[in-house]
């Protein structure tokens, strides 16, 4: 470890925090040879009394789902029957312990934390190494279990090259060691200008330095640079290494090179499976212990065999010509047989040209089971190279569609773009439809995702199908504020002639509500969303149909369905825009809380899946929620990074900072942005037009006409919250306090906006001078921001109390804004009666850190049971 004194100290520093009972995880990151392994094995050193779990990625072994995460747990998998059953249920089908599918791969990451929770009192050190080569399903549940460590006692330390493939990890980025330790890894006795040669090529790569000075001649050593190969003086470190060892490995019998290629074309490290490929090949164990004497891999006392370093076995690979590949993979295929049948089809895949049609179902039913496990990613590789082995026009299309549509689900846009091109006829023309939307839409174009659906509708034999994508079409066009192409959708849709046309008058209604259009009756727009609901892949439509009709909480419900499909399918890369869907209906019913758990758990999804304009879009749900919070700054960064190419996005952003300025009492800066809300998306622009007429009229500006469109719209939609807020217009508007009466006298179930009310109206009743009056409207709705942790609005409903002459009361005590937005997600759940593992089950957290979380709420509330938590959060509870 010379000249890795500030790395050990970091890793000691996250071990040291785990031993006093507060979890964390580390990434480590850096180039072939850097030191990374280096530093997994100090970790476990240091962890004297630990329990220590290790793991780590096959390259060979990519394409199967979990085998990396099976190979962490298999010492603590006696503990499963400890685990909820539902997380039970799923880690066993994630080991292959029951033929259960997986239904959620979430599940199973919370299910390894739970697991690894449980292991006893003493910490436990997870180290997982060679990232880059690890399965998706694998990498994905132990990068979400570290992602909700807290307080378990667990350190998860991954090593990996590139950069962090997870969101919310920290980054430990190895450079090379400085020249005095690189120095002091050479031989003494070598002369100063060979030490010197060869620490400026090394470059401060440990593995260099040792590999490159160990292949110096006897007369290299003696000090004659013109000697020294080639590669030390051309070539990255890393390349330059891999050289190093594929020179010796061609310097070894050739019944060696093949016991080794044999091993690096498998990797499974199980010595009876390689000895008997190897055997088909002429060669056996002598050849393995040869291999093993030359340093090249090691045999444990159990039978497993590994590389000494990955680099040499890609060396070990890539030495051979390709013939000898290929009979290394059909010896392998052929030891393998129907015990192994998917690692079987990938080895006769290496081993064999195409076309083969035998092969291409066999490489499909590995796609089939892929998808089975949830392993989108994987299916997607399977249904591809299964493309590859058919000459059937037909099923090839078919194929590389579902190669396609598998690549869509796991988040991977490059790929999805390169298997689309690849897609000729026949192909299903409303599948390839969908792909190129959702393509479109990850490149932040809604409006050319609508175009797709129309003209995939167009080329649709099936009227039902077309009518489907003529719906997502408007949608998508919603999105974009993009009334040209909703009517061409909506044009196409009536000359579909269906028999029922709920859905044509639905969709009719969205489209005049896109133009700007005021709409009086919107029980066409409940009747299509009905529909749409009782069909899975139609929830995202019916549920933003709904919200236009004003069935927030209906709406809410549907993208909770639409949020559980995606995870019951491990449909990573739709799941973002399922999230960000639930998180604008949740805060449309007043859930603050909960919208932003799901827009912050959308946030790292998109970062982990690298689906970047996602970041932007949920940014503005986010800037929104900021808003309310009372962080001002973050609601003014998140806005700036809200997507500027989707107008949906961008009018949610522009609100956010209106509702910034507008609680900030900020009258004329809070109108100009909440002007700019229509100008870029009616709809929205409809959500925001209460804003905008309170800040109009506070800064002396008309605002008749939003208040006016929006008391029609509420008329249409007929609930209580849209009336109060109707009846709260005119209030302002009319400046007379009947209305504040009828807004108050309706019995809203929006509690954030009931104590805006409140505050307007203790507002209004300071300046008629009834300060008794005013304070009893401006104490509820202190005490209804208190709660909700509505800080920006709290702040001025105590400057309007103080104003009356009475000091307003501090934040917090026994009040939900004392809580943070864990502990009160904890505390409403456990005084439902909920305990800590089912808690923990609901939120993705282990029952230690529900304990944690749990105690602090207790502390803060000063209470010290759940009898007693039950009183103090009845208020506290979303609607």
């Amino acid at each position: 470890m010379l000249g890795r004194l500030d790395e050990q100290r970091e890793i000691d520093g996250v071990l040291g925090r785990a031993k006093a009972g507060l979890s964390g995880a580390l990434f480590v990151t850096g180039d072939a040879g850097i030191g990374k392994s280096a530093l997994l094995d100090y970790a476990e050193s240091t962890a004297t009394g630990w329990r220590v779990l290790r793991t780590r990625g096959v390259e060979s072994e990519a394409a199967f789902p979990f085998g990396a995460l099976q190979m962490l747990l298999r010492p603590a998998l006696s503990q499963i029957d400890r685990l909820p059953v539902g997380q039970a249920i799923a880690l066993r089908g994630a080991c292959r312990l029951t033929t259960s599918a997986i239904c959620d791969r979430f599940l199973v990451g919370l299910a390894a934390l739970t697991l690894l929770s449980e292991l006893g009192d003493e910490p436990v050190l997870c180290l997982i190494d060679d990232t880059q080569w690890m399965d998706h399903t694998s990498l994905d549940a132990l990068t979400l279990a570290a992602r909700r460590l807290y307080a378990e006692g667990i350190a998860m330390i991954f090593a990996g090259r590139g950069s962090v493939p997870a969101y919310g990890i920290a980054e430990l980025a190895l450079d090379g060691i400085g020249e005095e330790a690189a120095a002091a890894l050479l031989a003494e006795d070598l002369p100063p200008q060979v030490r010197g040669k060869i620490i400026t090529e090394g470059r401060g790569n440990p593995l260099a330095l040792l590999e490159l000075s160990a292949q110096l001649t006897p007369r290299q050593r003696e000090g004659r640079l013109s000697g020294l190969p080639s590669y030390v003086d051309t070539g990255a470190p890393t390349r330059r290494v891999q050289r190093a060892f594929h020179e010796q490995i061609i310097g070894l019998p050739e019944a060696t090179q093949t016991a080794l290629l044999i091993v690096a074309a498998d990797d499974t490290v199980e010595l009876a499976v390689l000895l008997r490929a190897a055997k088909r090949l002429g060669c056996d164990a002598a050849d393995l212990a040869a291999a093993e004497r030359a340093t090249m891999i090691h045999v444990t006392a159990d039978g497993a065999v590994t590389f000494r370093h990955p680099l040499i076995q890609s060396a070990a690979y890539h030495a051979a010509p390709y013939f000898r590949r290929q009979a290394a993979h059909l010896a392998l295929a052929e030891v393998l047989g129907d015990s192994h049948p998917d690692r079987r089809a990938w080895h006769r895949a290496a081993g064999r040209p195409a076309p083969d049609e035998c092969l291409s179902r066999e490489l499909a039913g590995v796609a089939i089971r892929a998808r089975f496990q949830q392993d989108a990613a994987a299916a997607s590789a399977a249904f591809e190279r299964a493309a590859e082995f058919t000459a059937v026009p037909g099923r090839r299309a078919e194929l590389l569609l579902s190669a396609a549509e598998q690549a869509m689900h796991a988040g991977q846009l490059p790929r999805v773009e390169r298997l689309a091109a690849r897609v000729e006829e026949p192909a299903d023309p409303a599948r390839l439809a969908r792909v190129n939307a959702w393509m479109s839409g990850e490149r932040g174009d809604p409006g050319h995702a609508a175009r797709s659906l129309v003209e995939g509708a167009r080329r649709v034999v099936d009227p039902e199908v077309a009518a489907k994508l003529l719906g997502d079409a408007i949608r998508a066009a919603s999105l974009g504020g993009n009334a040209t192409i909703a009517r061409e959708a909506e044009a196409t849709l009536r000359a579909l002639a269906l028999p029922a046309s709920e859905m044509l008058r639905g969709m009719a209604t969205v489209t005049r509500l896109i133009e700007g259009g005021l709409v009086t009756d919107l029980a066409d727009l409940r009747t299509t969303a009905v529909q749409l609901a009782t069909s899975p892949a139609m929830l995202p439509l019916a549920s933003s149909l709904s919200l236009v009709a004003g069935e927030e909480r209906t709406a809410r419900d549907l993208a909770a369905r639409f949020v559980a499909r995606c995870r019951d399918r491990g449909w990573i890369g739709v799941l973002p825009d399922a999230l960000a869907l639930l998180a604008q209906a949740q805060l449309l019913c007043d859930q603050h809380a909960e919208a932003a758990a799901a827009a912050q758990e959308a946030l790292a999804i998109s970062c982990d899946t690298h689906q970047q304009h996602r970041v932007g879009q949920i940014s503005g749900v986010l800037a929104w929620l900021a808003a309310v919070r009372g962080d001002g700054q973050s609601c003014l960064d998140l806005a700036a990074r809200a997507s500027r190419d989707v107008p949906s996005v961008q009018a949610i952003a522009a609100w956010a900072v209106g509702l910034h300025h507008l609680a900030a009492c900020r009258w004329e800066q809070a109108r100009a942005h909440l002007m700019e809300v229509s100008a870029k998306h009616a709809i929205v622009g409809l959500f925001a037009a209460p804003d905008l007429v309170e800040a109009a009229v506070r800064s002396g500006r008309p605002a008749e006409q939003a208040a006016r469109g929006f008391e029609e719209w509420a008329a249409a939609v007929d609930r209580p919250w849209a009336t109060s807020l109707a009846a709260r217009l005119k209030a302002i508007t009319a400046n007379r306090q009947v209305h504040f009466e009828e807004a108050l006298g309706v019995a809203a179930d929006q509690p954030f906006q009931t104590a805006r009310t409140r505050l307007l109206y203790g507002e209004w009743l300071r300046r008629e001078r009834r300060r008794g009056d005013a304070r009893r409207e401006l104490r509820m709705a202190l005490d209804l921001f208190d709660q909700l942790g509505a800080g920006a609005w709290r702040a001025r409903a105590s400057a309007e109390l103080g104003a009356t002459g009475v000091t307003a009361p501090l934040a917090g005590g026994r009040r939900a804004e004392s809580l943070t937005p864990r502990e009160r997600q904890v505390a409403l759940l456990a005084a439902e009666g909920l305990s800590n593992r089912q808690i923990g089950s609901r939120l993705f957290l282990s029952p230690r850190t529900v304990g944690h979380h749990l105690s602090n709420a207790f502390r803060k509330l000063g209470i010290a049971s759940r009898e007693e938590l039950a009183g103090v959060m009845t208020d506290m509870a979303p609607p």
